[in-house]
């Protein structure tokens, strides 16, 4: 039995439940992309009424879950505070993704800054953890 292909997975989060327009919004750039980019196996993972300080989102927990189990080849986003509007739980959730073979995307092009990001992290604590 041939396995299926993995998944692109759609993340879009709102954190009042009375904006349903941004959510709406969201959404239609989401699947737009999708469709520019060919993409046929997709899920939607969307968070409403969470907010983005806060990584405790069972659209998140899900998504991570599906990620870790295989299921995910990359993650797409409208923009980094989408997934998180906290530093640390953006470069812990990117760290989380190369360790299951995830690329994130976003839609505004934010997502290139992580790799500089993470390089900087990492020299600065290579730097603080040096010394005694």
């Amino acid at each position: 039995m041939k396995q299926p292909d993995k998944m692109t997975a759609y993340y879009y989060r709102a954190a009042q439940k009375v904006n349903d327009l941004y959510l709406d919004n969201q959404m239609r750039k989401l699947l737009h992309h999708a469709t520019e980019s060919g993409d046929t196996a997709f899920a939607l993972y969307v968070d409403n009424g969470y907010n983005g300080l806060s990584f405790d989102r069972p659209a998140v927990a899900l998504l991570q879950q599906h990620m870790k189990g295989g299921f995910i080849q990359r993650v797409v986003a409208a923009g980094l505070s989408r997934i998180s509007r906290n530093t640390a739980d953006i470069l812990s959730f990117a760290g989380f993704a190369d360790e299951c073979g995830v690329s994130i995307e976003t839609l505004d092009g934010d997502h290139k800054t992580l790799d500089m990001s993470k390089k900087l992290y990492a020299a600065l604590a290579a730097k603080g953890g040096g010394r005694r």
